[in-house]
Protein backbone atom coordinates (compact mmCIF):
# COMPACT_ATOMS: atom_id res chain seq x y z
CA UNK A 1 0.00 0.00 0.00
CA UNK A 2 1.18 3.51 -0.80
CA UNK A 3 1.18 5.52 2.42
CA UNK A 4 2.17 8.95 1.18
CA UNK A 5 2.40 10.98 -2.02
CA UNK A 6 4.70 14.01 -2.24
CA UNK A 7 4.60 16.41 -5.18
CA UNK A 8 6.93 19.32 -5.89
CA UNK A 9 6.63 21.75 -8.80
CA UNK A 10 4.13 19.63 -10.77
CA UNK A 11 1.21 21.41 -12.46
CA UNK A 12 -0.79 23.35 -9.83
CA UNK A 13 1.37 22.13 -6.94
CA UNK A 14 4.31 23.94 -5.40
CA UNK A 15 5.01 21.56 -2.53
CA UNK A 16 2.46 19.18 -1.11
CA UNK A 17 2.26 15.95 0.90
CA UNK A 18 -0.81 13.71 0.74
CA UNK A 19 -1.38 10.88 3.19
CA UNK A 20 -3.08 7.87 1.63
CA UNK A 21 -5.08 5.18 3.42
CA UNK A 22 -6.77 1.94 2.53
CA UNK A 23 -9.40 4.22 1.02
CA UNK A 24 -8.66 7.81 0.03
CA UNK A 25 -11.09 10.43 -1.26
CA UNK A 26 -9.92 13.51 -3.17
CA UNK A 27 -12.55 16.26 -2.97
CA UNK A 28 -12.64 19.99 -3.60
CA UNK A 29 -13.72 22.61 -6.08
CA UNK A 30 -13.15 22.37 -9.83
CA UNK A 31 -9.52 22.94 -10.90
CA UNK A 32 -8.23 22.68 -7.35
CA UNK A 33 -5.72 19.85 -7.84
CA UNK A 34 -7.66 16.60 -7.44
CA UNK A 35 -7.05 15.32 -10.96
CA UNK A 36 -3.46 16.55 -10.90
CA UNK A 37 -2.81 14.49 -7.77
CA UNK A 38 -4.15 11.43 -9.57
CA UNK A 39 -2.04 12.29 -12.61
CA UNK A 40 1.03 12.36 -10.38
CA UNK A 41 0.30 8.74 -9.45
CA UNK A 42 -0.22 7.89 -13.11
CA UNK A 43 3.13 9.47 -13.99
CA UNK A 44 4.83 7.21 -11.45
CA UNK A 45 3.05 4.18 -12.88
CA UNK A 46 3.79 5.18 -16.48
CA UNK A 47 7.45 5.91 -15.72
CA UNK A 48 7.85 2.25 -14.76
CA UNK A 49 5.84 0.82 -17.66
CA UNK A 50 6.85 3.35 -20.32
CA UNK A 51 10.20 4.90 -19.26
CA UNK A 52 10.92 6.46 -22.66
CA UNK A 53 7.78 8.65 -22.47
CA UNK A 54 6.71 8.94 -18.81
CA UNK A 55 4.43 11.96 -19.34
CA UNK A 56 2.39 10.40 -22.12
CA UNK A 57 0.81 6.98 -22.43
CA UNK A 58 -2.42 5.04 -22.34
CA UNK A 59 -3.80 7.00 -19.39
CA UNK A 60 -1.76 10.20 -19.78
CA UNK A 61 -1.48 13.02 -22.29
CA UNK A 62 0.53 15.64 -20.41
CA UNK A 63 2.66 16.84 -23.29
CA UNK A 64 6.09 18.29 -22.58
CA UNK A 65 7.97 19.35 -19.46
CA UNK A 66 7.07 23.03 -19.89
CA UNK A 67 3.36 22.19 -19.91
CA UNK A 68 3.67 20.01 -16.83
CA UNK A 69 5.79 22.03 -14.41
CA UNK A 70 4.10 24.54 -12.12
CA UNK A 71 3.01 27.47 -14.26
CA UNK A 72 3.46 30.04 -11.47
CA UNK A 73 6.79 29.10 -9.88
CA UNK A 74 8.21 27.66 -13.14
CA UNK A 75 10.85 25.45 -11.48
CA UNK A 76 13.67 23.91 -13.50
CA UNK A 77 12.44 20.48 -12.42
CA UNK A 78 9.49 18.77 -10.77
CA UNK A 79 9.46 15.67 -8.64
CA UNK A 80 6.95 13.07 -7.48
CA UNK A 81 7.64 10.73 -4.60
CA UNK A 82 5.60 7.85 -3.23
CA UNK A 83 6.30 6.03 0.01
CA UNK A 84 5.47 2.45 0.88
CA UNK A 85 6.45 1.77 4.48
CA UNK A 86 10.28 2.05 4.44
CA UNK A 87 10.59 2.10 0.63
CA UNK A 88 10.50 5.16 -1.60
CA UNK A 89 10.04 5.71 -5.34
CA UNK A 90 11.07 9.09 -6.73
CA UNK A 91 10.61 10.48 -10.22
CA UNK A 92 12.33 13.74 -11.15
CA UNK A 93 11.72 15.45 -14.47
CA UNK A 94 13.83 18.19 -16.06
CA UNK A 95 13.37 19.78 -19.48
CA UNK A 96 15.51 17.26 -21.33
CA UNK A 97 16.05 14.55 -18.74
CA UNK A 98 14.23 12.29 -16.33
CA UNK A 99 15.70 10.76 -13.19
CA UNK A 100 13.76 7.75 -11.91
CA UNK A 101 14.75 6.15 -8.61
CA UNK A 102 12.44 3.20 -8.06
CA UNK A 103 12.77 0.75 -5.18
CA UNK A 104 9.46 -1.10 -5.41
CA UNK A 105 6.78 -1.98 -7.96
CA UNK A 106 3.09 -1.34 -7.52
CA UNK A 107 0.02 -2.48 -9.42
CA UNK A 108 -2.07 0.58 -10.30
CA UNK A 109 -5.36 0.29 -12.20
CA UNK A 110 -7.18 3.41 -13.36
CA UNK A 111 -10.77 4.06 -14.43
CA UNK A 112 -11.19 7.61 -15.71
CA UNK A 113 -14.33 9.70 -15.84
CA UNK A 114 -14.35 8.89 -19.57
CA UNK A 115 -14.71 5.16 -19.01
CA UNK A 116 -16.89 3.20 -21.38
CA UNK A 117 -20.67 3.28 -20.91
CA UNK A 118 -23.52 1.18 -22.37
CA UNK A 119 -22.60 -0.89 -25.43
CA UNK A 120 -24.50 -3.46 -27.48
CA UNK A 121 -21.31 -5.51 -27.67
CA UNK A 122 -17.96 -5.49 -25.88
CA UNK A 123 -14.55 -6.25 -27.33
CA UNK A 124 -12.45 -9.22 -26.38
CA UNK A 125 -8.94 -8.36 -25.23
CA UNK A 126 -6.03 -9.82 -27.18
CA UNK A 127 -3.49 -7.24 -25.95
CA UNK A 128 -1.27 -8.77 -23.27
CA UNK A 129 0.05 -5.32 -22.30
CA UNK A 130 -3.25 -4.06 -20.92
CA UNK A 131 -5.72 -5.62 -18.51
CA UNK A 132 -8.68 -3.28 -18.91
CA UNK A 133 -7.91 -0.93 -21.83
CA UNK A 134 -7.66 2.86 -21.86
CA UNK A 135 -11.34 3.36 -20.99
CA UNK A 136 -12.20 0.06 -19.34
CA UNK A 137 -13.40 -1.38 -22.64
CA UNK A 138 -12.05 -4.84 -21.81
CA UNK A 139 -13.66 -5.22 -18.39
CA UNK A 140 -16.55 -7.33 -19.66
CA UNK A 141 -14.04 -9.65 -21.32
CA UNK A 142 -12.12 -9.80 -18.05
CA UNK A 143 -15.28 -10.93 -16.27
CA UNK A 144 -16.07 -13.48 -18.97
CA UNK A 145 -12.57 -14.98 -18.97
CA UNK A 146 -12.32 -15.16 -15.19
CA UNK A 147 -15.99 -15.69 -14.33
CA UNK A 148 -15.17 -18.86 -12.37
CA UNK A 149 -12.21 -17.32 -10.54
CA UNK A 150 -12.49 -17.93 -6.81
CA UNK A 151 -12.05 -14.61 -5.04
CA UNK A 152 -10.79 -14.31 -1.49
CA UNK A 153 -13.32 -14.72 1.29
CA UNK A 154 -12.89 -11.18 2.60
CA UNK A 155 -14.36 -9.86 -0.66
CA UNK A 156 -17.31 -12.24 -0.80
CA UNK A 157 -20.51 -10.41 0.03
CA UNK A 158 -22.48 -13.64 -0.46
CA UNK A 159 -20.90 -16.86 0.76
CA UNK A 160 -23.13 -19.13 -1.37
CA UNK A 161 -20.68 -19.03 -4.27
CA UNK A 162 -17.21 -17.51 -4.27
CA UNK A 163 -16.62 -17.12 -8.00
CA UNK A 164 -16.16 -13.71 -9.60
CA UNK A 165 -19.31 -13.72 -11.72
CA UNK A 166 -21.51 -14.62 -8.77
CA UNK A 167 -19.99 -11.94 -6.55
CA UNK A 168 -20.34 -9.25 -9.25
CA UNK A 169 -24.00 -10.17 -9.64
CA UNK A 170 -24.48 -10.14 -5.88
CA UNK A 171 -23.38 -6.50 -5.83
CA UNK A 172 -25.47 -5.67 -8.91
CA UNK A 173 -28.49 -7.11 -7.13
CA UNK A 174 -27.71 -5.11 -3.99
CA UNK A 175 -27.27 -1.84 -5.90
CA UNK A 176 -29.82 -2.16 -8.71
CA UNK A 177 -31.69 -5.48 -8.35
CA UNK A 178 -30.35 -6.67 -11.71
CA UNK A 179 -28.39 -9.66 -12.99
CA UNK A 180 -25.76 -9.59 -15.75
CA UNK A 181 -25.19 -12.39 -18.25
CA UNK A 182 -22.47 -12.40 -20.91
CA UNK A 183 -22.47 -14.37 -24.16
CA UNK A 184 -19.54 -15.12 -26.45
CA UNK A 185 -20.52 -14.18 -30.01
CA UNK A 186 -17.91 -16.50 -31.46
CA UNK A 187 -15.91 -15.54 -34.53
CA UNK A 188 -16.86 -11.86 -34.17
CA UNK A 189 -14.45 -11.55 -31.21
CA UNK A 190 -17.22 -9.78 -29.35
CA UNK A 191 -19.30 -10.37 -26.23
CA UNK A 192 -22.91 -9.40 -25.71
CA UNK A 193 -24.24 -8.28 -22.35
CA UNK A 194 -27.81 -8.73 -21.14
CA UNK A 195 -29.43 -7.60 -17.91
CA UNK A 196 -32.53 -8.96 -16.20
CA UNK A 197 -34.60 -7.96 -13.18
CA UNK A 198 -36.35 -10.51 -10.99
CA UNK A 199 -35.58 -13.24 -13.55
CA UNK A 200 -37.65 -11.43 -16.15
CA UNK A 201 -36.82 -10.93 -19.83
CA UNK A 202 -33.20 -10.14 -20.66
CA UNK A 203 -32.59 -6.68 -22.10
CA UNK A 204 -29.63 -4.94 -23.70
CA UNK A 205 -27.62 -2.30 -21.78
CA UNK A 206 -29.21 0.53 -23.82
CA UNK A 207 -32.63 -0.38 -22.39
CA UNK A 208 -31.66 -0.21 -18.72
CA UNK A 209 -30.35 2.56 -16.48
CA UNK A 210 -27.15 4.10 -17.86
CA UNK A 211 -25.47 4.17 -14.47
CA UNK A 212 -25.43 0.37 -14.30
CA UNK A 213 -23.03 0.16 -17.25
CA UNK A 214 -20.69 2.67 -15.62
CA UNK A 215 -20.65 0.85 -12.29
CA UNK A 216 -20.35 -2.76 -13.44
CA UNK A 217 -16.73 -2.24 -14.54
CA UNK A 218 -15.86 -0.84 -11.11
CA UNK A 219 -17.38 -3.91 -9.46
CA UNK A 220 -15.56 -6.30 -11.79
CA UNK A 221 -12.16 -4.70 -11.28
CA UNK A 222 -12.55 -4.17 -7.54
CA UNK A 223 -13.38 -7.83 -7.00
CA UNK A 224 -10.87 -9.24 -9.50
CA UNK A 225 -7.68 -7.39 -8.53
CA UNK A 226 -5.13 -9.31 -6.45
CA UNK A 227 -4.53 -8.22 -2.88
CA UNK A 228 -2.09 -5.34 -2.68
CA UNK A 229 -3.34 -3.75 -5.90
CA UNK A 230 -4.36 -0.10 -6.25
CA UNK A 231 -7.69 0.94 -7.79
CA UNK A 232 -8.05 4.59 -8.84
CA UNK A 233 -11.51 5.78 -9.94
CA UNK A 234 -12.53 9.24 -11.11
CA UNK A 235 -16.12 10.32 -10.53
CA UNK A 236 -17.58 6.93 -9.60
CA UNK A 237 -20.94 8.61 -9.08
CA UNK A 238 -21.58 9.16 -12.82
CA UNK A 239 -25.29 8.62 -13.70
CA UNK A 240 -26.07 7.12 -10.28
CA UNK A 241 -29.02 7.69 -7.96
CA UNK A 242 -27.94 8.95 -4.49
CA UNK A 243 -28.75 5.61 -2.82
CA UNK A 244 -26.61 3.73 -5.34
CA UNK A 245 -23.79 6.23 -4.80
CA UNK A 246 -23.88 5.55 -1.07
CA UNK A 247 -23.90 1.79 -1.63
CA UNK A 248 -20.98 2.13 -4.05
CA UNK A 249 -19.01 3.96 -1.36
CA UNK A 250 -19.71 0.99 0.90
CA UNK A 251 -18.36 -1.33 -1.83
CA UNK A 252 -15.16 0.71 -2.01
CA UNK A 253 -14.69 0.48 1.76
CA UNK A 254 -15.51 -3.24 1.69
CA UNK A 255 -12.77 -4.07 -0.84
CA UNK A 256 -10.34 -1.56 0.69
CA UNK A 257 -10.59 -3.37 4.00
CA UNK A 258 -9.74 -6.57 2.09
CA UNK A 259 -6.37 -5.16 0.94
CA UNK A 260 -7.23 -3.46 -2.36
CA UNK A 261 -6.17 0.17 -1.94
CA UNK A 262 -8.83 2.52 -3.31
CA UNK A 263 -8.27 6.13 -4.38
CA UNK A 264 -11.32 8.12 -5.52
CA UNK A 265 -11.86 11.57 -6.96
CA UNK A 266 -15.44 12.68 -6.44
CA UNK A 267 -17.76 15.68 -6.22
CA UNK A 268 -20.48 13.57 -4.59
CA UNK A 269 -21.59 14.22 -1.04
CA UNK A 270 -23.24 10.77 -1.17
CA UNK A 271 -19.86 9.11 -1.79
CA UNK A 272 -18.38 11.19 1.04
CA UNK A 273 -21.19 10.38 3.45
CA UNK A 274 -21.18 6.76 2.30
CA UNK A 275 -17.57 6.47 3.44
CA UNK A 276 -18.49 8.10 6.75
CA UNK A 277 -21.36 5.62 7.13
CA UNK A 278 -18.99 2.72 6.41
CA UNK A 279 -16.74 4.00 9.20
CA UNK A 280 -19.77 4.18 11.51
CA UNK A 281 -20.74 0.61 10.56
CA UNK A 282 -17.13 -0.54 11.07
CA UNK A 283 -16.77 -1.70 7.47
CA UNK A 284 -13.50 0.21 7.64
CA UNK A 285 -11.58 1.97 10.40
CA UNK A 286 -11.59 5.75 10.59
CA UNK A 287 -7.78 5.62 10.63
CA UNK A 288 -7.80 3.81 7.27
CA UNK A 289 -10.05 6.38 5.56
CA UNK A 290 -8.22 9.49 4.33
CA UNK A 291 -10.36 12.39 3.11
CA UNK A 292 -8.60 15.29 1.37
CA UNK A 293 -10.14 18.64 0.51
CA UNK A 294 -8.23 20.59 -2.17
CA UNK A 295 -8.45 24.31 -2.81
CA UNK A 296 -6.42 27.01 -4.53
CA UNK A 297 -4.55 29.58 -2.44
CA UNK A 298 -2.22 32.17 -3.97
CA UNK A 299 -2.46 30.33 -7.30
CA UNK A 300 -1.20 26.98 -5.98
CA UNK A 301 -3.10 23.95 -4.74
CA UNK A 302 -3.21 23.10 -1.05
CA UNK A 303 -4.89 20.13 0.60
CA UNK A 304 -6.52 19.66 3.96
CA UNK A 305 -6.75 16.24 5.61
CA UNK A 306 -10.27 15.74 6.96
CA UNK A 307 -10.12 13.37 9.92
CA UNK A 308 -13.12 11.27 10.94
CA UNK A 309 -14.06 9.98 14.36
CA UNK A 310 -14.77 6.30 15.01
CA UNK A 311 -18.44 7.17 14.44
CA UNK A 312 -17.74 8.86 11.10
CA UNK A 313 -18.08 12.39 12.47
CA UNK A 314 -16.13 15.15 10.68
CA UNK A 315 -13.36 16.38 12.98
CA UNK A 316 -11.70 18.93 10.68
CA UNK A 317 -14.40 20.79 8.80
CA UNK A 318 -13.39 23.05 5.91
CA UNK A 319 -15.66 25.60 4.29
CA UNK A 320 -16.77 24.20 0.94
CA UNK A 321 -16.54 20.57 2.06
CA UNK A 322 -19.77 19.09 0.66
CA UNK A 323 -21.78 21.86 2.31
CA UNK A 324 -23.87 23.12 -0.62
CA UNK A 325 -27.00 21.23 0.45
CA UNK A 326 -26.89 22.90 3.86
CA UNK A 327 -26.16 26.30 2.31
CA UNK A 328 -29.09 26.00 -0.09
CA UNK A 329 -31.38 24.76 2.67
CA UNK A 330 -30.46 27.74 4.85
CA UNK A 331 -31.49 30.08 2.03
CA UNK A 332 -34.79 28.26 1.54
CA UNK A 333 -35.49 28.35 5.28
CA UNK A 334 -34.67 32.05 5.47
CA UNK A 335 -31.51 31.82 7.57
Amino acid sequence: MINNLQINGFKCFDEIAIDLGKITLFSGTNSSGKSSAIQALLVMDNAIKNPTSPLNGAWLDLGKFDETRNFITRPNQFSIKINQEAKTNTFTCLENETKPDFNFNFDLNYLSANRIGPQNTYQKNFDTKTLIGEKGEFLMDLLYKYRNLKIDGERQINQANGNLEYQVNSWLKKLFNVKLELEDLGITNLLSAKYSQNNNKQIRPYHIGTGISYVVGILILGLYLPKGSILVVENPEIHLHPKAQSELANFFCFIANADVQVIIESHSDHIFNGIRKSVFNKTISNNDAKIHFFEMKDDVSVNHLINLSEKGKILDYQEGLFDQFDNDLNVLLGF
